[in-house]
């Protein structure tokens, strides 16, 4: 492959039940359509185990990763799915992006609309970088919803094993876990949603690199999804 190729590697998860749309790439000008010069799929189920990979038709604007991951998924609850993009800078202006659409079949709730994160594929952003010098954090909404929160987290390295501090902010105090994730590995992380009588505030993951994350937010009554979003990136 031309090494004069861009390299675009993104991450999202798919779990069982969902309608599950990836738009490649949001064309911005309707009279010049705007093609990836490759683009590759692969499944990893949460404990790195690969699943399946296969190169994708970049001609394709829509994925339907209940069509694509849902039969090797094989009753699996969640897997984790990389999207290996390249393209050529000639032709985007601007780095292109991937985006989601996400609603449980059969669910009366309300459909959600997600940028698909972007992740480093396990390369440190400092060369030499021993510690945790990744930063990303979510804030809340001040109102109070029956719902429980999570971190969905993803390890996109393909040899490295990744820690991240995963650290919810109150008023007042915070509770911190320290999680391990082998590569291509990948949990859900539950957050506490009210301590010592406080109410969860803010997320913050911190790791060596950047891991795929989302942060998920499920009816308490019916798990359904309500919030699935990626976190903001900041540098120390």
């Amino acid at each position: 492959m031309s090494s004069d190729l861009s390299a675009l590697l993104s991450a999202t998860f798919y779990e069982a039940g969902d309608e599950h749309r990836v738009e490649l790439i949001h064309q911005r000008d309707r009279a010049a359509r705007r093609r990836l010069a490759s683009l590759d799929l692969a499944v990893y189920d949460p404990e790195g185990k690969n699943l399946t990979a296969v190169p994708l038709d970049t001609h394709q604007e829509i994925l339907d990763l209940g069509t694509l991951v849902g039969p090797v998924a094989a009753g699996r609850p969640r897997v984790m799915v990389l999207l290996d993009a390249r393209y050529e800078e000639q032709i985007f202006p601007y780095r292109p992006h991937h985006y989601g659409f996400l609603h449980r079949r059969g669910s009366t709730t309300a459909a959600l609309y997600y940028a698909v994160n972007a992740v480093l594929g396990g390369v440190p952003d400092r060369i030499g970088a021993t510690g945790l010098n990744n930063f990303e954090t979510y804030i809340f909404l001040r109102e109070a919803f029956a719902e429980r929160y999570s971190v969905l987290l993803g390890n996109p390295a393909r040899f490295s094993t990744a820690e991240a501090q995963v650290t919810a902010y109150y008023a007042t105090g915070r509770l911190t876990q320290v999680v391990a994730l082998a590569p291509k590995a990948h949990r859900e992380v539950a957050l506490t949603s009210e301590h010592a009588g406080e109410r969860l505030q803010r997320v913050e993951i911190k790791a060596l690199f950047r891991l795929a994350s989302y942060v998920v937010g499920r009816r308490a009554d019916s798990g359904e999804l309500v919030l699935f979003d990626h976190l903001f990136s900041y540098h120390r």
